[in-house]
């Protein structure tokens, strides 16, 4: 058995179909019949069960040894990553995910990083922690900057900073003084930026309210966070949204106010993966940090 056809076996457990997996690795599909075949005899043991429709499904064993397949893949590339980086200089192409949150503590580390190694390309994903920690998983990118801790026995993170919210407000909304507590936020129509997949702030503001007995005025949820600000510029509502966000804002019709008591920070982290190897290239994007 060799490194080949354990990707064989890794793309039709994908798949779900050795005809699919046939187009996706661009081989004929009674080859790659074959190929799993022989695994089959070679382990003694059967990897799938197949239907009448030609789907296949893992077994309990198939499971197991999908998992083991991954990781000779991984620490086979990893290999290779490795021993092509030795004494070259930093280059190639790195991946990042981000929180929406984290996204200009992320850029204004990357725009002095080009300025550092130009000849690097960049990948970028943006979306929830959640999100963030399966692709670590999966291998798609290298580092995460996130809004919450990613923590995990195969993960490592390194904390950046604490970010406290702020209340961004139209101008024309009847703030009463220049810190707001959280009594008055009650009382003002509130648009609350909302994940499709998790909860994230929006779940930490809705409780902090309820557990002082106050009900908030959430006038909408929004699920982008450029139609958030352009209905703050509009005077929809205002936002209660991390400083990161914040910083530098070209806001001609809003206001930024503190929060009395703040009980929400985020805590932005650099998490990358603690069981495979590092490349150069992202090391130095962590240090830089």
């Amino acid at each position: 058995m060799d490194i080949r056809q354990l990707n064989y076996f890794i793309t039709i457990a994908e798949e779900g179909t050795i005809t699919q997996a046939a187009k996706v690795l661009h081989i004929a599909q009674p080859h790659l019949s074959r190929q799993l075949k022989e695994m089959e005899l070679e382990l003694g043991l059967q990897l799938f069960d197949r239907n009448k429709k030609k789907a296949v499904s893992l077994t309990a064993q198939g499971r197991l040894f999908l998992e083991k397949a991954k990781e000779v893949i991984n620490r086979f590339n990893d290999a290779i990553v490795e021993v092509k980086e030795l004494g070259e200089e930093i280059s190639g192409t790195l991946a990042i995910g981000t929180t929406i949150y984290c996204a200009p503590i992320m850029l204004a580390r990357l725009e002095k990083f080009r300025q550092d190694h130009p000849q690097v390309r960049f990948h970028i994903w943006e979306g929830p922690s959640s999100y963030l920690k399966d692709l670590l998983g999966n291998r798609q990118i290298d580092l995460a900057v996130s809004a919450s801790s990613l923590a995990k026995a195969d993960l490592q993170e390194k904390v950046i900073t604490d970010i406290p919210c702020q209340l961004l407000a139209p101008k024309k909304m009847p703030v009463p003084r220049n810190q707001v507590d959280l009594h008055y936020l009650s009382t003002i129509p509130i648009i609350i930026l909302r994940s499709s997949l998790g909860n994230g702030l929006y779940g930490r503001i809705t409780a902090e309210f309820e557990s002082r007995g106050l009900q908030p005025n959430i006038i909408c949820e929004c699920h982008d966070s450029a139609i958030l600000l352009d209905l703050v510029k509009m005077g929809v509502g205002a936002a209660i949204l991390p400083n990161s966000m914040l910083h530098d804002l070209s806001m001609q019709n809003c206001e930024v106010y503190n929060i009395v008591d703040n009980p929400w920070t985020i805590r932005a982290t650099v998490v990358w993966r603690a069981n495979s190897y590092l490349p150069k290239t992202a090391k130095e994007f962590i240090d830089s940090f």
